[in-house]
């Protein structure tokens, strides 16, 4: 039975080369060299060991394994079948069918690309310390355990803002918690991590503090009040090291996918126009009357 789960990138990008071009018994049709290590073969078709790496890889299975490796050799021994299969029947002819492979292998080139374009970039650590520092700035130096009326309507969070000048917020938060589109308590929440109106509200009050005026974001008006406030400790450098490295590589791989959008030239072509009858082709006759 064929699992059902997606086919990983650059196994679907091979095989759907494999089908397009039509394999016979040799890997003549894919972008694999033909000398390497062969893991299996099916039907005189040699298979070779790098794809079941890549599918192991993708699938988190260790090949060490023997129950894993089994798994993963059905997977691709299903894989191959199915290929040979398409190749045998001809169905490549269909245009559904070939542009469903095209897509497929397609998908698969694009997203082994994107990974190549990361994996062979530079971040030194100099570069990382500098956006670690940057990130722990913009974190600040305090975390907030604050409670938000959350209204679609400005009226009724004006009427709510006022109505905590003189009552507790306790009991503001109560009476509105039907009729507020949110009513939510948060902890140790840092301003940064907050729609920047928002953020700099939270940061300029003070324990027991509540906005005066409701704050506007793009998900309505806000109505805060300030619990605790607690210094914050950021990870450390090694802590985060890593995850500011796989942040910087995705970046430096979409500003690569983004010149090569600037760079290319691009025509797109209008929908193909209805063909409007010549002048001189007969119309239905019509039906005279009796």
């Amino acid at each position: 039975m064929i699992r059902r789960h997606p086919l990983p990138a650059a196994l679907a990008a091979l095989i759907a080369t494999c089908v397009a071009a039509a394999c016979s018994g040799q890997r003549d049709g894919t972008a694999l060299p033909a000398d390497l290590p062969v893991v299996e073969t099916v039907n005189g078709q040699d298979v070779p060991q790098i794809l079941l790496d890549v599918l192991a890889r993708e699938r988190n299975l260790d090949l060490s394994v023997p129950e894993q490796r089994a798994r993963a050799l059905t997977e691709l021994t299903d894989y191959i079948l199915l290929s040979q299969a398409a190749s045998s029947e001809d169905y490549a002819r269909d245009p559904a069918f070939a542009a469903e492979v095209e897509i497929n292998r397609l998908r698969g080139t694009a997203n082994a690309t994107l990974a190549k374009f990361r994996s062979s970039a530079q971040v030194d650590d100099s570069v990382l310390r500098t956006e670690y520092d940057q990130q722990i700035a913009r974190a600040g130096k305090s975390e907030y355990d604050f409670s938000q009326l959350l209204f679609d309507n400005e009226d009724d969070a004006l009427k709510a803002a006022g109505e905590a000048m003189s009552k507790p917020f306790a009991e503001v938060f109560d009476s509105w918690n039907a009729k507020a589109k949110q009513a939510r308590s948060y902890q140790r929440i840092r301003p940064g991590q907050l729609p920047p109106a928002l953020g700099t509200a939270l940061a300029a009050l003070k324990s027991g503090e509540t906005t005066k005026i409701p704050v506007r974001t793009e998900f309505g008006w806000h109505v805060i009040h300030v619990g605790a406030i607690s210094p914050f400790v950021p990870p450390t450098f090694e802590q985060l090291k890593d995850s500011i490295r796989e942040t910087l590589l995705g970046q430096l791989a979409d500003q690569r996918l983004a010149k090569l959008r600037g760079d290319a030239k691009v025509v797109t072509n209008s929908p193909t126009a209805a063909v409007a009858p010549a002048s001189g082709e007969a119309k239905p006759a019509e039906k005279k009357a009796d």
